[in-house]
């Protein structure tokens, strides 16, 4: 799926992920040190060379919490007329770095998270954005989870929308790939389909250069013919012990 590990260039605070919870086993490079798969770098907006604060967690013993140090900045000095207080707060605590193909560069004070067995627990929502590095142990992985992301689209000269860089590379997703779709009323539901025939009660469209997704007619609905008209594009990850599927809902958004 990641033939190209070269993710394109995420904007700082720039995340469309809404909510995430989630506790995945760990994947370590040869010296031990943790990696941060695509799907993780593409949730929390980190490229190459970006910086983490990082503090301990009591609970278990020998975890460590990762903030993206980026993100912080960039939503403090969005937020507040004084961002320094804030952004010297995470100056003081140890930082990590995110290396090439997700290798996570630790501080030495988290330097015992090198090696054995490793756990990622991960919270997104309204009131956090954070993952944590921990010592498996003998304790069980919960392997289901559920993410969900928001984007805003303007809708283009014949009807259609063009998918996002970032969501694209993480579907693997390119000009002439299939999405087998089903639409009633204001809403189109999508999802990225390898056989020739769709499954029953869906029909299938071809992606366009760049990702170019025409729009069903349905959506044809007072908001999406207006000037400047966008969608809202939600997108669903389900994984489960039976099943992994994506789901892209795509709404005309009246702006209210």
């Amino acid at each position: 799926m990641y033939g190209d590990d070269r993710p394109p260039r995420f904007a700082p605070g720039g995340s469309p992920v809404v909510r995430w919870h989630a506790t995945l086993p760990g994947v370590t490079a040869e010296d031990g040190s943790p990696i941060l798969l695509p799907f993780v770098r593409w949730a929390f907006s980190l490229n190459e060379g970006d910086l983490l604060a990082v503090s301990p967690e009591e609970d278990p013993a020998g975890s460590w919490r990762f903030l993206s140090y980026g993100e912080r900045v960039w939503n403090a000095a969005d937020g507040c007329l004084d961002p320094w207080p804030y952004i010297e707060e995470l100056l003081h605590l140890p930082m990590a770095a995110v290396g090439p193909n997700g290798v996570l560069r630790l501080p030495e004070e988290a330097e015992a998270l090198r090696g054995g067995r490793l756990q990622l627990r991960v919270e997104v929502d309204p009131h956090a954005r954070a993952f944590t590095v921990e010592p498996l142990n003998d304790r069980s992985i919960d392997a289901e989870w559920w993410l969900e992301a928001h984007y805003m689209l303007p809708i283009l000269p014949g009807f259609q929308v063009m998918l996002p860089d970032d969501l694209l590379w993480e579907l693997d997703l390119g000009k002439g790939d299939p999405l087998a779709y089903k639409a009633s009323m204001a809403l189109a539901e999508y999802e990225p389909w390898e056989l020739k025939k769709p499954p029953e009660g869906r029909s299938l469209v071809e992606l366009g250069p760049g990702g170019l997704l025409t729009l069903p007619d349905s959506l044809r609905i007072p908001p999406a013919l207006e000037p400047n008209a966008q969608v809202r594009l939600r997108v669903i990850f389900q994984n489960g012990f039976l099943s992994n599927r994506v789901t892209l809902e795509v709404r005309p958004w009246a702006g209210l």
